[in-house]
């Protein structure tokens, strides 16, 4: 770990950008000292061109209205090219608990932003000994009636975002202010034929206009939502180890989200605006049985405890937001500076941090627990026009974030006693340790566009990121597009990308025990184990490149590329012994190790049928390769292939008719045992080949109400749940859904 803290350095550089960023606030000033000067339109920033890069896709607000989802925006994510949903880990646990995963990096490696500022409260959820997160990830923090669009970016293209965002980004923009008074309410219904799956309902307002005209702007909004969960005896009960209890396979968990938030933007003048954002939000889960490991607890007494709870809320996630942003534009450049602050309290059932019974509710300790995660962030960065040589548009920025984390419950596990009473021991191991962990983190960075010559730009980035636990890590790269044509563009770049250590890893008083079957495969047989967290732990890095072609003409869009993520350093539950404990138990920790790979092609094709009234969009992700380099074991369970299409028809200028198709191809399960338990557990099975059909329509009655209703899942093919190799989720059955929006 480097020791290296030169503070003073990222002072100066935010004492610089802060007196730049405030230094015209008033509007005498603006108008002796600094004139408004245009930004040269044929160069724009860094950010907003590696935004034209290959690997970025963006859903627009008529994306959404036209496939409104049940529940979580990363249902219409998945079907941008290169991603899709899996669980944190190659294996059963938290199957159903689906996230986001771009290019087989995993959802620990994508990074999930509103409105740019990353949204991390997955982090409040203990890390497993495999990688789970009791959690559905960052992607449901906002209703999806009140998003305007989300870009997704993938490989090189998001480099510039800091940690986490090795796979890449999902950046969610909430709708504006409006000039004039705006509002709306929807409501949404999702019906399952198949009784069994749960229901879901929705409802939202919004409201947005002027307070004081070209001053003073406003929006709000709210939504409740509940979806049900499935039935508890949904999937098969399948015996996948020596377990006394029968798995149970949990169906899709159900939730009760409620949001609000509130923005008002103050135009100080011509050239400044202050934004203020504040937001609360409330997940509620519907339990319905899930278990880290399916089995209830492993004793006759748990699987009793862990059925009592069908129906109850047992983990409730409670998230606030604020944040004060001031944009500015001043004669030599334009800036940015954001503060912003989110809490995040994470409310539930105490969890077993031991043996068979990790991850499933404590029959033994019930009662609710909270961990809570803090975050503080201070983002600044300006737009420089240059003309040295080239038109460029040069871009300098740093931030500084601290992050706090308290979750006592998490590091309670002690050390154990064997069954003739006598308490074990081990030298700095203490009985009385600490659930709280702070991280100080900053970095600076500079990229440049630069317009090499006409149709031709080359975009270098360079970052320099301190962590008070990690270290120092430098990363960047070179992103270029070049015309060939008129129509056809050549597109590529590498760069080098990185993951700080989560919180629970960098945690030395957190520690997870186990009997033997979750230790170190060893030829002797079973040995118990405890497994704890380092201060001693490097960040993650990636080398990611893509290279592709670009095609546009006439409505007609295709694309092709080639993605290769070289995945370095990552942190696993160690196999490198530092001791042993007085009853012979090994001591474990998470350690760098392991590298991986990640290999495919991805594409686009967009064909207008018909003159402004018929499309038709089509996307493909091939992943030649996801494995880690030492065992050959998925790195997650996706799909070897996944094919999106979607008709578009604009029948009048009121009725619109969709019909979308995604098809995916086979998935494999792991395949190298890491512990006895995962070798008891192995399964060869893969989930087969298989579509999902849709259709919907949508109506504008009038100026103020608009329908929509369709079939989700037409051909009703249905996966189950079977904690079988590959078939770690359920696919839900078909399902019908409407909605109608009333705008004033």
């Amino acid at each position: 770990m480097s020791n290296f803290q030169p503070k003073s350095l990222a002072l100066c550089i935010f004492a610089c950008m802060s007196g730049a960023a405030f230094a015209n606030a008033t509007e005498e000033t603006a108008k002796t000292t600094l004139p408004t000067v245009v930004l040269p339109t044929q160069v724009v920033t860094a950010e907003a061109q590696v935004k034209q890069s290959l690997g970025v896709s963006r859903i627009n607000q008529t994306d959404l209205e036209k496939r409104p989802v049940q529940n979580d925006v990363s249902e219409i994510l998945r079907t941008m090219p290169g991603v899709n949903l899996t669980g944190n880990a190659a294996g059963a646990a938290r199957g159903n608990k689906r996230q986001i995963d771009i290019r087989g990096m995993g959802p620990e490696n994508t990074l999930i932003l509103v409105d740019g500022r990353p949204v991390t409260s997955r982090g409040a959820e203990r890390y497993g000994r495999s990688g789970e997160r009791n959690t559905r990830g960052d992607s449901n923090w906002v209703p999806a009636e009140m998003i305007e669009s989300i870009e997704v970016l993938r490989g090189p293209a998001a480099a510039r975002y800091g940690s986490g965002a090795m796979g890449g980004v999902v950046n969610i923009k909430t709708k504006p202010t409006t000039d004039e008074f705006f509002g709306s309410v929807n409501y949404y219904t999702n019906q399952p034929q198949d009784d069994k799956e749960g229901a879901t309902q929705r409802v939202g307002l919004l409201l947005s206009g002027p307070l004081i005209k070209d001053k003073l702007g406003m929006r709000l909004y709210a939504s409740q939502n509940k979806t049900d969960a499935d039935a508890m005896d949904i999937n098969p009960a399948e015996r996948t180890n020596n377990d006394p209890i029968p798995p149970l396979s949990a169906g899709r968990e159900g939730v009760r989200n409620k949001d609000i938030s509130a923005r008002m933007d103050w135009q100080i003048n011509d050239n400044h605006k202050l934004s203020f954002d504040t937001g609360f939000s409330r997940q509620g889960n519907i339990y319905n049985g899930d278990t880290q490991f399916n089995n209830a607890g492993g004793t006759a007494d748990g699987e009793a405890y862990t059925k009592s709870l069908n129906g109850a809320e047992t983990a409730r996630l409670y998230r606030q937001n604020y944040a004060i942003t001031h944009t500015a534009q001043y004669g030599w450049a334009d800036g940015k500076t954001v503060l912003s602050y989110d809490r995040t309290t994470n409310s539930r059932l105490k969890e077993a941090l031991a043996g068979r019974t990790e991850g499933s509710y404590d029959s033994r300790n019930q009662g609710f627990t909270n961990s809570v995660l803090k975050n503080t962030r201070l983002t600044s960065e300006l737009n420089i026009p240059l003309n040295f040589g080239f038109e460029q548009m040069l871009t300098v920025g740093a931030e500084v974030v601290r992050t706090d984390l308290n979750d006592g419950a998490s590091t309670s596990q002690n050390l154990s006693t064997n069954r003739r009473g006598q308490a074990d021991s081990y030298d700095g191991i203490r009985q009385d340790r600490t659930g709280q962990i702070k991280r100080t983190s900053w970095a600076v960075f500079a990229e440049d566009n630069i317009a090499v010559a006409k149709g031709t730009f080359v975009v270098p980035t360079v970052r320099y990121n301190y962590s008070s636990d990690a270290g120092s890590v430098v990363t960047g790269g070179i992103n270029i597009a070049h015309n060939i044509t008129d129509n056809l563009k050549i597109k590529g770049g590498i760069a080098r990308t990185y993951k700080n250590p989560n919180l629970y890893q960098a945690n030395p008083n957190y520690m997870l025990y186990s009997a033997g079957r979750s230790c170190r495969i060893l030829p002797q047989g079973t040995q118990s184990c405890y497994l704890l967290g380092s201060e001693n732990l490097k960040p993650e890095t990636s080398w990611n490149k893509e290279i592709g072609l670009e095609y546009a003409k006439d409505g007609l869009r295709a694309s092709i590329a080639y993605f290769n993520n070289d995945y370095r350093n990552k942190i696993v539950a160690g196999t490198q012994v530092l001791g042993t404990t007085a009853l012979g138990a090994e001591i474990l920790q998470w350690e760098n190790s392991k590298q991986a790979i990640v290999e495919g092609v991805e594409g686009n094709l967009t064909l207008p049928l018909a003159q402004d009234k018929l499309r038709w969009v089509n996307n493909f992700t091939y992943m030649m390769q996801s494995k880690d380099k030492e065992t050959g074991s998925p790195l997650s369970v996706i799909p070897k292939f996944t094919v999106n299409s979607s008709l578009n028809w604009l029948v009048t200028d009121n009725l619109d008719a969709n019909l979308t198709y995604t098809q995916y191809g086979r998935q494999k399960p792991r395949t190298v045992p890491t512990t006895p338990r995962e070798r008891e557990e192995m399964r060869p099975t893969e989930v087969p080949s298989y579509g999902i059909l849709g259709i919907n329509a949508g109506y504008k009655w009038n100026d103020a109400i608009t329908v929509r209703a369709g079939v989700n899942n037409v051909l009703d093919k249905q996966i189950k749940r079977t904690n079988s190799g590959a078939r770690t989720y359920n696919e839900a059955g078909r399902s019908y859904f409407a909605s109608i929006k009333y705008q004033f």
